[in-house]
């Protein structure tokens, strides 16, 4: 974190007489200052944020945004968090300010934040629109790709005086997916299985073309069955699911992996590829991404090497 200002007290009270040592600790003051006010960063919206100095009191309005403090070690400036911000466990501390679709602007208001991280598609536009009129500082954070959340964690990092453990996370993140991507083109053969991810059982939800996790599925060598279709979340009929009989079917509970029992002749099913992922590695934009990249990786490679020996 940046340090704070080396002279707290005014200048006229210190006991100097030289009139250039004074102009040059009067230079050096000006220039933290103005140190200060270059922190800028773009959020996903391209909105230019201009803090004067680091933000020490953050109010982080998803779980993955709190995750992702803590692993630019960013969490000493959290002073608010949203329900279900439970990793790591020290989250579980942070004083919450209301659900996803039920935050409290008073509690926001009354924790005094110097910046409020919100979720782009996950924060009410009303409560966006009161933390503007307010005129809060608020930066935007909206992960729709790997890129994105390198982008993200650098820009989080610029904003709270942890600029170099955010490059250190981002530059993390990019090896790891380099590294995975060789690994993947190694593989890779001509094969390129079809993937159902669903979301939601009563009505059938899945991910459309906008959503990360198609992304995902597409540098392990799959095909999202629904990436034509516009959105992240939308609903999809199951005549569409049986008509593209997907090689590979993720779900997020056995509960839902029950549900295709009742379909057997999907080829998931014969051949026993229904893989039970736990939704905080795939649904939230963190580094445990990585974790569950490589176990969708693990899935498509073995379908794809099955396919090659038949």
């Amino acid at each position: 974190m940046m340090p704070l200002p080396l002279f707290t007290r005014p200048l006229m009270h210190l006991p100097l007489k030289n009139g250039t040592l004074w102009l040059c600790l009067l230079l050096l003051l000006l220039t933290q200052h103005a140190a200060y006010g270059a922190l800028e960063a773009r959020d996903a919206e391209d909105r230019l944020v201009t803090l004067e100095r680091p933000a020490t009191r953050v109010i982080a309005l998803a779980p993955h945004i709190v995750e992702n403090l803590f692993s630019i070690d960013a969490q000493d400036t959290l002073v608010g968090a949203v329900h279900y911000s439970d990793y790591p466990d020290a989250a579980g501390l942070i004083p919450r300010v209301g659900g996803i679709g039920s935050m409290s602007l008073e509690r926001i208001v009354a924790l005094e934040p110097d910046l409020i991280v919100l979720w782009g598609s996950g924060t009410p536009i009303g409560l966006r629109s009161s933390i503007e009129r307010l005129g809060l500082s608020y930066f935007v954070d909206e992960i729709r790709s790997l890129a994105d959340l390198g982008d993200s964690f650098e820009a989080l990092g610029v904003l709270t005086g942890h600029q170099s453990e955010g490059a250190r996370v981002s530059a993390q993140l990019h090896s790891s997916l380099n590294t995975l991507d060789s690994v993947q083109a190694r593989r890779r053969s001509g094969n390129i299985p079809g993937v159902f991810f669903q979301l939601w059982d009563q009505p059938l939800q899945s991910i459309g073309k906008d959503h990360l996790l198609s992304e995902v599925i597409e540098r392990c060598g799959g095909r999202s069955i629904t990436n034509n279709i516009a959105g992240l979340a939308p609903l999809v009929s199951l005549e569409r699911v049986l008509s593209d009989n997907p090689a590979l079917i993720i779900v997020e509970n056995q509960q839902q992996a029950r549900h295709w029992d009742s379909y057997p002749e999907l080829k998931a099913m014969r051949t026993a590829n229904v893989a039970v992922i736990n939704p905080d590695l795939l649904h939230r934009p963190t580094l445990r991404l990585l974790q569950g990249m490589q176990i969708i990786c693990k899935g498509i490679d073995a379908i794809s090497q099955a396919a090659n020996a038949n």
